[in-house]
């Protein structure tokens, strides 16, 4: 009867980012700077394309280091669905530093590199569903797959987006994760002590 409760209060929570249990204050860091990240980009929508390729950069960077943890610590996923979660992670760390590296990116890139990587996290986002184990929550997988996939596909078709916009579906979207992500982190963090009794 015990290990049903905390099913019970962890069900909100993306199985991806339920996976990262014992490191609820990365989920949480990984929220608050996407939150952040998104609330600068709506309230300066005007940024230039230097300003907006740095604070993109900073989330992919970010998202690499989660996904790479997430890979490397949980053993809720089979080795299939570890390996794409390891190379979505390693492949958003590396483009991140790549645009560090040289932010001085035309819109024209940013939009296409931006697009290529929302279908990719999408289509393992799905994958993923489809493979792990957990089958509570997989509907989180699912819907972030899927807008991932129309929001990415928008980009990737829409090559003549305005940098405005661009900016704006952005920010709305790194918003959405980091409410999600932040709170997540504080239930991961208030469900630890019932999980670790149910453990014992």
């Amino acid at each position: 009867m015990s290990t049903t409760a905390p099913d019970t209060r962890t069900a909100p929570v993306p199985p991806a980012l339920r996976a990262l249990a014992d490191h609820w204050g990365l989920v949480l860091t990984y929220g608050l700077i996407t939150l952040g990240l998104g609330v600068a980009l709506l309230v300066w929508p005007d940024a230039s394309v230097t300003v907006f390729a740095v604070l993109l950069a900073i989330q992919l960077v970010v998202v690499g280091i989660v996904r790479i943890v997430q890979a490397l610590s949980t053993d809720r996923l089979d080795g299939a669905a570890r390996a794409l979660v390891g190379l979505l992670g390693g492949v958003a760390l590396v483009v991140g530093l790549l645009i560090l590296r040289d932010p001085l990116q035309s819109v024209l890139v940013l939009t296409m590199v931006l697009g290529a990587f929302w279908v990719i996290s999408g289509v393992i986002d799905l994958l993923q569903a489809g493979l792990g184990v957990e089958r509570e929550g997989r509907g989180w997988d699912v819907l972030t797959g899927v807008l991932s996939i129309l929001f990415g596909g928008f980009l990737i078709v829409d090559t003549e987006i305005s940098l405005k916009l661009l900016v704006v579906l952005v920010g709305i979207w790194l918003v959405v994760v980091g409410v999600v992500a932040t709170v997540a982190a504080l239930r991961l963090r208030s469900a630890r002590p019932e999980l670790a009794g149910g453990a014992a």
